[in-house]
């Protein structure tokens, strides 16, 4: 949590957005002493790709996106700050998952460093592990989200930027806290919202909270089922999962309305348009 201080207007700079190309392949069984040290190798390389922090600008006060004309000018400088930290953050937790699935592959966490990087994964993403096995449940907790949805909650819960959460707690996706004093107080409802360091700790959040909070289980399922299913993972099929996220009975129906309105700006915002 920080502290409110007095704000400053912050020029948008580019942003550089880092995305996660591993492709490993599977090895065949049983696998030779060569083969295991080339395989332990491997699985190392993606252990330290899962902890690499990209170099992104901090962001650690959002402009003041009042000042920019609302519409196609706010949007552009909306979705030129926020794309880039929303990739960062998946290619983030794709490592992760990536370097689980390799290890599994290779038969579960052998060495120290394995063992200790699968303890460190369970604990953050709340489950209990044991036998050092990697279970599907870890699985299905350690995966990514789709842009457009993270996109879109944020332009809803946010105002695109525009809410006092956002400028006061970089807070764009209207996250609650429970303890007294706590964040940011909502005038009138005793409700507090929680304030962020930058906007890229609210995006982590953010997305730690649909992949471990028991109010998204649905969520997490139907995206494993797509997973299995060899389907495409998108916002349209999740953002019907995401019962509980907001009071509002026609919450799930506005988000599907701002998302064909704006998914194509969005889209053509990501790093790699091609994908």
């Amino acid at each position: 949590m920080r502290r409110c201080r007095p704000r400053r207007r912050l020029r948008v700079t580019a942003i550089l957005a880092v995305t996660a190309c591993l492709g490993v392949g599977v090895a065949p069984f049983p696998m030779t002493a060569q083969a295991e040290s080339t395989w332990e190798t491997r699985a190392e390389t993606i252990t330290q790709q899962a902890l690499y922090r990209s170099d992104l600008d901090p962001v650690s006060e959002l402009p003041d996106l009042r000042d920019y004309p609302a519409g196609p000018v706010r949007k552009q400088v909306f979705l030129k700050l926020l794309v880039p930290l929303v990739e960062a953050e998946n290619a983030r937790i794709a490592a992760q998952r990536e370097w689980l699935e390799t290890v599994k592959a290779g038969g579960g966490a052998r060495s120290g460093k394995e063992r200790q990087r699968l303890a460190t994964l369970c604990q953050e993403y709340d489950l209990t592990c044991r036998d050092q096995r990697i279970t599907q449940a870890l699985l299905d907790r350690v995966n990514t989200v789709p842009l457009s949805m993270v996109i879109i909650q944020a332009i809803e819960e946010s105002g695109w930027g525009t809410s006092r959460f956002a400028r006061q707690g970089n807070n764009l996706f209207g996250l609650r806290c429970f303890k007294d004093g706590c964040g940011l107080a909502q005038a009138g409802s005793g409700r507090q919202y929680s304030a962020f360091d930058t906007v890229r700790d609210a995006v982590r959040t953010y997305l730690h909270n649909l992949n471990t909070h028991e109010a998204y289980a649905q969520l997490r399922e139907r995206r494993a089922r797509l997973v299995a299913q060899q389907r495409p993972v998108t916002a349209e099929a999740l953002i019907g999962a995401l019962e509980g996220y907001a009071t509002r009975h026609d919450y799930q129906d506005v988000l599907l309305s701002l998302l064909r309105t704006n998914n194509s700006l969005i889209l053509s915002h990501r790093s790699d348009k091609a994908v």
